[in-house]
């Protein structure tokens, strides 16, 4: 059994908390994060100012609340946070009250996934909040689509059986990507189904197109070179499609890419250039789109092999985690320079974890369940500030909405506030 709502305040902060979401509802001044890694799918937050440096004791917290197991990150949207995990044999999409964390629904499905490696079996897949909807790809391959308000199940569809897809060692992974009338995920099916777009409102195919294997990396929608193109990676290739009709634009082959050696970041894009990295000797490698086709700018064995998580860029830069614990080239956080994949610093760390930008800050929750608040330099790691948050392993992205982060642990949900506190 799950616990909901336990809360680590003292009565009367609680109360306050209650009138001030009262006086001002949370969905009428809050920003949304309705998608894997934020509104605009780069892991960036733009909404009211954060604070600039922590207290010694870190953050203050909102409320905490009990969760099942997964790697599938929390999703707020219309004053609703939402999150996928798993107790016992089902899956839970839960819906919680965003100031105190008191579940509103809770819809649950059968399921039976069990992870290659014998770890967290949990959800991995980040669920999409749009048009009143959610949309909830699960680790066994079960799509469905929920009612937000309710919870009540509009369609769902056994995905992974239906298209004969083999999933990746850690099950299916990519989050959907949600247009007006799609629902895009990449499914790795046979007989022309490694990417299907199903119809929003009943779930029925649109489109489906190439014979590849699903990565662990998500799609995202970019304009690049003056056209909107759906960017995906499979395990055979980097595509451009339309997203409307699933028609390819370009493809460029990737490096061999394995059932647990592939790519798990998405791209990263500004302007017309794209970045994309993995770990498990896949490198890095920076792309130039000119007249509708890929050039390669850079390929580099040893710049920025990302893990599992997003590379952050900003200004001419480009900051993530480079390696992997457990091999050769051990495990560090760096800054490179885009344009040429030149290493500027690297700051060793023992932890891996998720990276999310606010202004000059990157916010990084480490998989032992410790935030940290560091600025965004080239000249150097600048910690602001660090707290001990959740348990290991987390591997989920904080959700950021309206100076509240919620973020996912092995066994809790927690709410922080980043408000400056003056």
């Amino acid at each position: 059994m799950i616990a909901q709502g336990k809360n680590s305040l003292p009565g009367w902060v609680r109360l306050g908390r209650l009138v001030l979401a009262a006086l001002l509802p949370f969905a009428a001044r809050a920003a949304d994060w309705p998608q894997f890694l934020g509104p605009t799918r780069d892991a960036v937050y733009s909404g009211p100012r954060l604070a600039d440096e922590w207290p010694r004791q870190g953050p203050l917290v909102v409320w905490r609340s009990l969760v099942g197991e997964g790697y599938s990150s929390p999703v707020a949207s219309e004053g609703r946070l939402i999150l996928a995990h798993r107790a016992g044999d089902e899956l839970l999409v839960s819906c919680y009250e965003m100031l105190t964390g008191k579940t509103n629904w809770s819809s649950r499905f059968p399921m039976k996934f069990r992870d290659g490696e014998g770890g967290d079996s949990g959800p991995r897949p980040t669920p999409t909040i749009k048009g009143g909807k959610v949309f909830v790809c699960n680790t066994d391959g079960f799509l469905a689509c929920l009612d937000l308000k309710q919870g009540a199940t509009i369609w769902s569809r056994k995905a992974k059986a239906e298209f004969e897809s083999e999933a990746t060692w850690h099950g299916c992974v990519s989050s959907p990507f949600v247009t007006d009338k799609a629902v895009i995920v990449p499914m790795g099916g046979t007989n022309s189904a490694g990417v299907i777009a199903f119809d929003v409102a009943t779930g029925e195919v649109l489109w489906k197109v190439l014979n590849e294997k699903a990565s662990a990396s998500s799609p995202l929608l970019a304009t690049v070179g003056g056209k909107p193109q759906l960017l995906v990676i499979t395990r055979q290739a980097f595509h451009s499609l339309n997203p409307d009709t699933g028609n390819a634009f370009w493809s460029l082959p990737t490096r061999k890419q394995s059932s647990g050696n592939l790519y798990a970041a998405s791209p990263v894009v500004f302007g017309n250039q794209v970045f994309i990295a993995g770990g498990y000797g896949l490198g890095a490698q920076l792309l130039q789109i000119e007249s509708g086709s890929p050039k390669e700018l850079w390929r580099l064995n040893d710049a920025l092999s990302t893990h599992y998580a997003n590379a952050i860029y900003t200004d001419g830069f480009l900051y993530g985690f480079h390696g992997h614990p457990g091999l050769p080239e051990g495990h560090n956080f760096r800054c490179i320079e885009a344009a040429s994949g030149k290493v500027i610093w690297e700051q060793p760390l023992v932890a891996s974890g998720t990276i999310t930008r606010a202004g000059e800050n990157l916010i990084i929750l480490h998989d032992t369940g410790e935030l940290v608040l560091a600025k965004a330099t080239p000249s150097g790691f600048q910690v602001k500030g660090r707290v001990q948050v959740a348990g290991r392993p987390t591997r989920s992205y904080p959700a950021i909405v309206d100076g509240h982060a919620f973020i996912k642990g092995p066994k809790e949900l927690v709410c922080l506030d980043l408000r400056p506190r003056d």
